[in-house]
């Protein structure tokens, strides 16, 4: 059964709702209430979009968004808070990445169409929420079938105000891992940056979970932009971090079974961490059991995402790989 917005409404009361307010938002045939939480700070300042829930079956990242609206409504803060908890409200409901009305991952669509399908509608008023900010600090992390070594995800723009951002991200190591790739054209940062917003990923949470721990580094590096935006007081300290400027992708090449090989535990649930050229990720094969195909990596560097569930599908990404 769906949830109701009586439903929603009480979801969200356990969560400071009286910050949240359920803007109804049409879907083609469907009808859906987003949860908005516009919070106004004492000053001037920069506006910050905060999002969530873009893939309906990353827990993490909604519930550090929950907690940050709770946690500003007394906040002393400069500029405007746009908080969207969850943005795939369909996807949410059905627990899958993609919106299951038309089949689409919103994190790939943008800027979205009004007169498109459920899924250009719906990222269409979130671009317009991005068209009235600074930053847009997207939240992200392991779906129901991945794994995921924690890490931001930047872009060098051509901006310099926006790329200003992400230099100061890199330099102060709001990340133990940064991913800071060129945006290339067609890319949603790219086209954000024409318009002075910057764009950035934040990837941590195990998969099928809200871990104390994922949730609290989404909030310390909520915290941590906000100070770098001059929306609160102080600088982040400075710490290490590891720079990655490209990353590669092993994909399924027919449908079947996957039976990843995991390393010996670590800080992080199945991390496989450091990978190397010609390591073995797994094998796979075909429903059957015949035609069975050893995976190795196509190159060394570090996992940044990966795939742990058993059923695989052509295009599916195995691994992949930050250097």
């Amino acid at each position: 059964m769906g949830y109701t917005t009586a439903m929603f409404e009480r979801l969200f009361s356990a969560f400071g709702g009286s910050a949240i307010r359920l803007q109804r938002v049409v879907l083609g045939d469907s009808v859906i209430d987003l949860p908005v939480a516009n919070l106004i700070g004492q000053r001037a300042g920069k506006t910050l979009l905060v999002t969530a829930g873009v893939d309906g079956d990353e827990y993490a990242g909604i519930t550090a968004a929950y907690q940050l609206i709770e946690r500003s409504k007394n906040l002393d803060f400069s500029g405007r808070l746009i908080i969207i908890p969850i943005v795939n409200i369909p996807g949410f409901q059905a627990e899958c990445s993609h919106n299951p009305l038309d089949g689409k991952f919103p994190k790939y669509v943008f800027p979205g169409r009004v007169d498109g399908s459920s899924t250009d509608c719906l990222m269409a008023v979130i671009a317009s929420f991005a068209g009235q900010a600074d930053c847009w600090f997207d939240l992200h992390g392991a779906a129901l079938t991945e794994g995921v070594n924690p890490y931001l995800w930047l872009h060098k723009t051509g901006n310099r105000e926006v790329d200003a951002l992400a230099n100061d991200i890199v330099h102060y190591g709001l990340a133990s891992t940064i991913l800071y790739e060129r945006a290339h054209f067609g890319l949603k940062s790219a086209a954000l940056a024409k318009h002075g917003c910057s764009y950035i990923v934040a990837e941590s949470g195990s998969r099928n979970t809200s871990l104390a721990a994922d949730v609290a580094r989404h909030l310390a590096w909520l915290t941590s932009t906000m100070q770098l935006l001059g929306m609160i007081d102080g600088l982040p300290e400075k710490q290490e971090t590891q720079v990655l400027t490209s990353v590669s992708f092993i994909t399924a090449s027919s449908d079947g079974l996957w039976q990843p090989v995991l390393k010996a535990p670590s800080s992080l649930p199945h991390s496989w961490g450091k990978v190397v050229n010609g390591e073995i990720l797994g094998s796979c094969c075909h429903l059957d059991g015949t035609g069975e195909k050893i995976i190795r990596a196509t190159s060394s560097g570090t996992s940044l995402w990966w795939k742990e569930t058993s059923r695989l599908k052509k295009g599916d990404i195995l691994l992949a790989t930050g250097r």
